[in-house]
């Protein structure tokens, strides 16, 4: 079993992104009543925001893996993303792209891409790929 560390900033991107479109929201509908308030939106949502992450609160308690083992790839890359589980059974073929890998699965013909910009050290895309390697065929 091999265990990738993967970059906790990207992984709250997503998280980030939504705080954004929230604070713009509450800004513009306040703005012409309370217009005090509309200002100090976004201050009090980055504050939010780091508590939150302080404290591992909500969205935040998730954690963010890449795991590599005899059974498959398990994996959660952002914190708003369930944890899932590729099996090597599951897959027919996997295609290495220059940010990403690329598993075909045998039932249904479908993609699954794993993004590697994910992880914290670049260096060990090739351990990854080598991993993988050892239980699936490359197209």
């Amino acid at each position: 079993m091999r265990l990738f560390k993967l970059n906790r900033n990207k992984s709250e991107a997503p998280m980030v992104a939504a705080f954004s479109i929230f604070s713009i929201i509450v800004s513009l509908v306040t703005f012409p009543s309370i217009m005090w308030f509309s200002f100090l939106v976004f201050p009090i949502m980055a504050l939010v925001y780091l508590i939150f992450r302080k404290f591992r609160l909500g969205f935040f308690k998730q954690e963010c893996f890449l795991i590599v083992d005899e059974i498959g790839v398990r994996y959660s890359f952002t914190v708003i993303q369930r944890p899932r589980i590729l099996k090597w059974e599951q897959v027919d073929k996997v295609n290495y792209q220059l940010y990403e890998i690329n598993f075909k699965l045998k039932e249904t013909g479908e993609i699954i891409s794993m993004q590697t910009s994910y992880l914290e050290n670049e260096a060990e895309i090739p351990e990854l790929k080598a991993y993988i390697e050892s239980y699936c065929q490359t197209m």
